[in-house]
């Protein structure tokens, strides 16, 4: 039986059940907290969610295409029991009490950053007629409980058969990731426009992928023992290591003669490890500044060369910015998007970051698992709780803990955050249910700090005794 048609049960504070949601939709409609109209309450808005204390309301007007019985889901954080929700919707309510939500961090977290979210479905139904609605949360729980609320997703009931039918499709054509299930552990380099040297002034970034030294590079990456690199290839501003067409064509002046990611492919190659694109979504696809049909365009031609030019030299993606891109694109076609991203290579994999947040799609091959710390292993290879359940294991975390890359002039690379013997227990406790990706900040001449190197040389060596 599909693991995406089977629903999990946990027992509320109320001896009622709390049922784990099916995965996110294509056929919901969402109301994100960036879209209240009105709350009222203790509440505190971080990121891209409400933090609730004692109790309160929020309420959304929307547009709905089409009238009907909707079910609910709720994406929301509680570390601790003691919350219940009552949601309204013209004359109907529907009432239920909020489980605790899990996932990898401890429930003892008080950082914010460090909050299970989970998607979980609300029993009972609401009906909605054709055009504006207006739907009312309440939740009520002790003066010291906290709550974090994400979204409500309304799920037209008259769809069921549809959107099971396309969660399947989406498992089905899931491609086999075996290789990176069973990798251990890789590396992701956030080396990017921004990127600085140890000493001295900033390169143009021309320059500075012309000065890339990738054989020193692969040799380090090499000393780590890692199966995998994932390097950045556009973060905080659209430039691309390569002579992209596309690219150039939407972003003049942001690519470069030299092609650093195909050298790079076969040099990593020659040693069996894989490269992994890493691109930052909201910003080369403009999420906040183009409509639906011009977000679709950027993507697909942009991802489109990508895969055509290097085809099976790039093993995968993992593509940021995806709770911020779905929430202002909700018809995003993420089915097409995922053939899409198979252009080159049938195998490359995919993954959408949503953060913190429930996975905005299962249309992808494995969870982003942006953690930064380490937490508590998974205990199966498809995550079973947590924002990124239905979707196979993937942990990434970082080795110095102020920031994903080196941006700082004349400043040396912090010392390591993690610990080779911590970070040696987690990869071990999570062998054969999904690798654990360790973010190292790079100078930008693709060095990295010599402590860095050696908490990873010391992995290395003790894996492999």
């Amino acid at each position: 039986m599909l693991l995406l048609l089977s629903l999990a049960y946990t027992t509320n504070i109320f001896g009622q059940q709390s049922i784990k949601s099916l995965p996110p939709t294509k056929y919901a409609v969402v109301l994100y907290s960036d879209e209240v109209t009105e709350q009222k309450g203790n509440n505190n808005k971080i990121a891209s969610h409400w933090v609730n204390k004692g109790g309160g309301s929020f309420t959304w007007k929307m547009e709905f295409a089409q009238g009907g019985d909707y079910e609910v889901a709720l994406n929301y954080a509680a570390p601790s029991a003691g919350s219940a929700v009552k949601i309204l919707a013209g004359n109907d309510v529907i009432s239920a009490g909020l489980a605790v939500t899990s996932g990898y961090y401890s429930s003892s977290n008080t950082n914010w950053s460090q909050t299970n979210f989970e998607r979980r479905e609300v029993p009972g139904k609401l009906h909605l007629t054709k055009g504006m609605n207006t739907v009312t949360l309440e939740l009520s729980h002790t003066p010291d409980t906290e709550l974090n609320l994400y979204s409500v997703e309304l799920i037209p009931a008259a769809k069921k058969t549809l959107i099971k039918k396309d969660l399947a499709m989406a498992q089905k054509m899931r491609s086999d990731a075996k290789w990176f299930t069973n990798a251990g552990y890789g590396l992701m380099f956030h080396w990017t426009s921004q990127s600085t040297p140890l000493q001295g002034a900033i390169k143009p970034y021309q320059q500075a992928v012309n000065d890339f030294d990738i054989g020193a590079f692969v040799k380090m990456v090499q000393k780590t023992g890692a199966c995998y690199v994932i390097f950045t290839t556009n973060h905080a501003e659209p430039y691309f290591p390569a002579p992209l067409k596309s690219w150039e064509k939407e972003y003049p002046g942001h690519t470069t003669k030299r092609d650093l990611i195909a050298e790079l492919a076969d040099s990593l190659q020659k040693h069996n490890i894989k490269l992994i694109l890493y691109l930052a979504t909201h910003i080369y696809a403009k999420f906040d500044k183009v409509n639906d049909q011009e977000f679709e365009r950027l993507n697909f031609s942009l991802l489109g060369e990508i895969g055509a030019r290097y085809q099976k030299k790039v093993a995968g993606y993992w593509l940021d910015g995806w709770y911020q891109s779905y929430t202002k694109h909700p018809s995003f076609d993420f089915e097409s998007f995922y053939k899409l991203s198979k252009i080159g290579n049938k195998d490359r994999l995919l993954c959408l970051n949503s953060w913190l947040y429930p996975a905005a799609t299962m249309w992808q091959d494995y969870f982003a698992g942006e953690f930064y710390k380490l937490g508590i292993p998974s205990a199966t290879q498809i995550l079973e709780n947590g924002p990124g359940r239905g979707l196979p294991a993937q942990t990434l975390v970082v080795m110095e803990s102020d920031n994903w890359l080196h941006t700082s002039l004349n400043t040396k690379i912090k010392s390591p955050d993690l610990k080779a013997d911590e970070l040696l227990s987690f990869i071990s406790k999570q062998k054969g249910k999904g690798p654990v990706t360790i973010n190292i900040q790079i100078y930008q001449d693709g060095s990295i700090g010599d402590e860095a190197l050696k908490v990873m040389e010391t992995v290395n060596k003790s894996l492999n005794r």
